[in-house]
């Protein structure tokens, strides 16, 4: 190595340290371990690769209830428009083989290493248990409501009582603050928009116990007070009957797959209704066939819940001939599953009425519509904030 010389005592030159660097990296030679780690993360990289590639990719992400994204439509217009990238981003992240490893390592960083209190809106609290933050489309509501006030006009002429609720969304009962749904504004909304008709408050005789630990949902055996008060509300007697309870199984809601974390499970539990008679719309045949008021087939589906009156379905009529004499129209979300059986302890028949999946103007094809009944609309907040789902 040629002798080196200083511009300034004790300060190197810019050209020596350059000199001094090409020539080390020309007489050094990579050590054995350099050498095996490259080999090993090579190696890593190709074997990710090739499972990715010969496993079939899943057709359901069941931890998250939805399907993956399917792989795009190469074109050179998709590659121009910068679609294809796009989306073979979220097909590619999908179908990865650790993709449900990745997730849970990822929130435990933001839980409990971050200690962040939310993950994407994701949370985790100890008087609510999992949940998401679902902030209050104003708009968004106020079209929902009128939406239902349509709905609610098609009785006009038959002298109905009608009546409506609000279930909210179960974060209003966690200690914490939490930044989703307004219930005052919700309320006023719903007063404003549907002030002619009667309004039954739920919200102040509902608690965080109410609701499963890792699901949106209600549990039905924390909810018959619930349904006693809307009965009572709307006058109806409740037939005198002990109901045996069951259980249909432990299960994890919506939100355990979401956040990706290990949660306590939840048990699903349901009342035993003698007598009791449920017939669905069959949307094929477009007639009434007689089914299970609680269905333990689709409690081991995808969406557990589903147990309750098969989940989403367009039109169900329950029948209970021990019930006092009356009729019920409940028009429902996915709350009024596990609420139905219970409200039919006070009518001989109810209607269940889902206008995500049947338009308004359909109902006169399939139910009769008896003068005098009671009208019950019951929606949970994320269907009065998502307007589009209602056909009316």
């Amino acid at each position: 190595m040629s002798l080196l010389y200083l511009h300034e005592p004790g300060t190197w030159s810019r050209q020596a340290f350059d000199r001094i660097e090409v020539e080390f990296m020309e007489t050094r030679k990579p050590v054995a371990g350099e050498i095996l780690t490259c080999v090993v993360f090579i190696g890593l990289i190709c074997m990710i690769l090739a499972l990715n590639i010969v496993l079939p990719a899943p057709a359901i992400l069941e931890a998250e209830r939805r399907a993956p994204a399917k792989m795009p439509e190469l074109s050179l217009t998709s590659i121009s428009s910068g679609s294809f990238m796009s989306r073979f981003e979220d097909y590619s992240a999908d179908n990865f083989i650790f993709r449900d490893a990745f997730r849970g390592l990822h929130a435990f960083m933001v839980f409990n290493i971050y200690m962040q209190r939310d993950m994407s809106g994701l949370y985790r609290d100890k008087n609510v248990g999992l949940g998401e933050f679902r902030r209050m489309d104003a708009p968004a509501f106020r079209l929902s409501a009128q939406k239902v006030r349509n709905a609610a006009e098609t009785f006009k002429g038959y002298g109905m009582n009608i009546y409506y609720s609000l279930i909210p969304d179960k974060s209003i009962y966690a200690k914490n603050y939490m930044p989703g749904f307004d219930l005052d504004a919700a309320e006023s909304i719903l007063l404003d928009v549907l002030g002619s008709h009667t309004y039954i408050n739920i919200a102040d005789s509902l608690t965080a116990g109410d609701y499963y630990w890792t699901d949106l949902h209600w549990d039905q055996s924390k909810i018959e007070g619930i349904a006693n008060l809307l009965t009572a509300f709307m006058g109806a007697e409740k037939e005198n009957a002990q109901m045996p309870k069951g259980k249909a199984g432990e299960f994890h809601g919506l939100y355990a797959g979401q956040i990706a974390l290990p949660a306590r499970t939840d048990t699903m539990s349901y009342a035993n209704i003698e007598k009791l008679r449920v017939s669905y719309l069959n949307e094929r045949t477009l007639e009434f066939e007689d089914g299970p008021v609680y269905d333990f087939g689709r409690f081991s589906g995808i969406d557990p819940y589903d147990f309750y009156l098969r989940g989403p379905q367009p039109l169900i009529v329950l029948e209970n001939d021990d019930a006092p004499n009356r009729e019920l129209y409940l028009f429902r979300d996915s709350f009024g599953s596990s609420l139905a059986p219970l409200l039919s302890l006070s009518y001989s028949k109810v209607t269940v009425i889902d206008l995500r999946y049947i338009n308004l103007s359909l109902l006169d094809f399939f139910i009769d519509i008896i003068p005098g009944s009671d009208v019950l609309f019951i929606y949970g907040s994320q269907i009065f904030n998502n307007p589009s789902v209602l056909q009316a």
